[in-house]
């Protein structure tokens, strides 16, 4: 796990404040750094699971993006608040000249396909549940609110609808719902301050992907409830030879943790391959 690895952590300044980006493992000679990125509502451990195996075979830079984690809020809007500095801040961080691979989660799926039309030198990326597809959904419920709950104090009732409420829409069932699960999605609702839906929710995936002509992988869990992922693999997917795809069976949404062993394999593969 992420803890028996070492982070270094800096604080990239930007404008007022800080953009804050993790790094595990080394520079290896002759491959790309790979940046992950988070999902809304998420941080830099949304890939919890993943470092330790991933920076065994890559310099891994995992942000917390602007306005979530430790990270400064910057602005409400997409371009200011999120694209701009963290391609300025990833550039002050690695070099704007750098080539990277990127793979991105979620709402950082969204972000990835932005950063690559935006910035010189990310030659593949890989998006996970990319939010920003604008097809239909498949919800379990509505979530359950939890602000108050949390500012009364109340741990085991927190602990509880946070528990109820990853259920309804990152993983796939009740027993793949650990402590850690619980404990990094609380922190990370808490320390969210950027609302990311109304961005990604109408869509702009497929404009963003059809101005990038680098290779890109997209990756689905079986049972993700943002998403249909066969109407997205035909809508996305078939036709386009730079794209391939992978429907990971019997998951949900937050895949790389539910299907850790599997997500970092095929990882690992897509980014070592020429």
């Amino acid at each position: 796990m992420t803890q028996d690895l070492a982070i270094r952590t800096q604080h990239i300044p930007y404008q007022e404040g800080s953009v804050a980006w993790h790094e595990f493992g080394e520079p290896i000679p002759h491959r790309k750094p790979l940046v992950l990125l988070h999902g809304g509502h998420g941080s830099w451990e949304h890939w919890a699971r993943n470092i330790d195996t991933l920076s065994q075979h890559f310099h891994v830079f995992v942000p917390d993006m602007p306005g979530f984690g430790e990270s400064s809020f910057i602005d409400s809007q997409f371009q200011p608040g999120i694209i701009n500095p963290m391609i300025a801040t990833m550039n002050t961080l690695l070099g704007e000249h750098q080539e990277v691979d990127i793979a991105g989660f979620s709402f950082g799926g969204f972000v990835a396909a932005h950063m690559a039309n935006q910035r010189q030198g990310i030659a593949k990326l890989a998006l996970l549940g990319s939010a920003g597809h604008g097809g239909p959904r498949r919800p379990r419920g509505e979530l359950l609110a939890w602000k108050e709950i949390y500012a009364s104090g109340d741990t085991a009732q927190l602990s509880q609808v946070m528990r109820e409420n990853l259920f309804l829409q990152m993983i796939s069932s009740y027993d793949r719902i650990d402590a850690q699960a619980i404990r990094i999605h609380q922190d990370a609702c808490v320390a969210t301050r950027f609302k990311s839906k109304p961005i990604a929710r109408p869509g702009g995936l497929a404009e963003q992907l059809e101005k990038y002509t680098g290779p890109v992988l997209l990756i689905w869990g079986e049972h993700d409830i943002t998403c249909t992922p066969e109407y997205l693999i035909e809508t996305l997917v078939t036709g386009r030879p730079n794209r391939s795809k992978e429907l990971v069976v019997d998951s949900g949404h937050w895949v790389q943790y539910e299907k850790s062993d599997q997500i970092n394999t095929t990882l690992i593969q897509w980014f070592e391959s020429a």
